[in-house]
């Protein structure tokens, strides 16, 4: 009995790493990762330098970390759609509609703009950034792009290039703007828009020479 009380409970360690977690996200949106100190983050957040080089390694391995626990928290989103559950527009959409979402979003886009200013000086936290953003959602699409080009739905010779050109198309100007400082503000049916046009210029590009329109609706073809 007292051991299932215990499972019940997230640990004091556990607790402690999440506080630090949250600490070094709002501090490093607001001072950058370079002028950054551990010391900083521990005065928010509580606990020792050394129960934060115990769990995270140091500055770098908190920063990796809080990059991955953001990028898991924005993926996460497609992995509880059930996207191969879905015909394959309103799929593409869900998608699309999530990586814009990404880009207009401040807070999300403050973690880029930090990575961007920081990059040149400090160029594992380019990596760190790469591997568990874009490189990751561009293996994401590009897996989904492959598996319907195989069921028939797509005529996609490569599944990488496409989802750049997926992915490009959604993100557009948009992304600039946003890292230049300039606000994006648009109307719901504005980005409804925006999205159609992104769908029909892929489909258009990618689509199967001999693919009944209706399957695009259905998301059926046999399979």
């Amino acid at each position: 009995m007292i051991q299932r009380r215990r499972n019940k409970e997230p640990t004091r360690r556990e607790k402690r790493r999440l506080a630090i977690l949250d600490a070094a996200r709002e501090i490093f949106l607001q001072q950058g990762y370079g002028a950054t100190s551990l010391h900083d983050i521990v005065s928010v957040s509580g606990g020792s330098l050394a129960t934060l080089y115990g769990l995270f390694g140091g500055k770098a391995g908190l920063f990796r970390e809080t990059i991955e626990q953001e990028c898991q928290n924005f993926f996460g989103v497609l992995d509880s759609e059930d996207i191969d559950e879905q015909p394959l527009r309103e799929a593409l959409r869900i998608v699309a509609r999530q990586f814009f979402d990404g880009v207009i979003q401040q807070p999300k886009m403050s973690l880029l703009r930090v990575v961007v200013a920081e990059a040149p000086q400090f160029p594992e936290v380019g990596a760190t950034f790469y591997s568990a953003g874009p490189e990751r959602g561009r293996e994401m699409v590009s897996t989904y792009l492959e598996k319907q080009s195989r069921r028939g739905l797509l005529q996609v010779d490569d599944p990488v290039r496409a989802a750049d050109v997926f992915i490009s198309l959604v993100i557009g100007e948009y992304q600039m703007k946003v890292l230049c400082g300039e606000e994006v503000k648009l109307a719901p049916e504005e980005v409804d828009r925006h999205l159609d046009w992104v769908l029909d210029a892929f489909l258009k590009i990618y689509s199967h020479e001999r693919l009944d329109p209706a399957m695009q609706v259905t998301g059926a073809c046999g399979v």
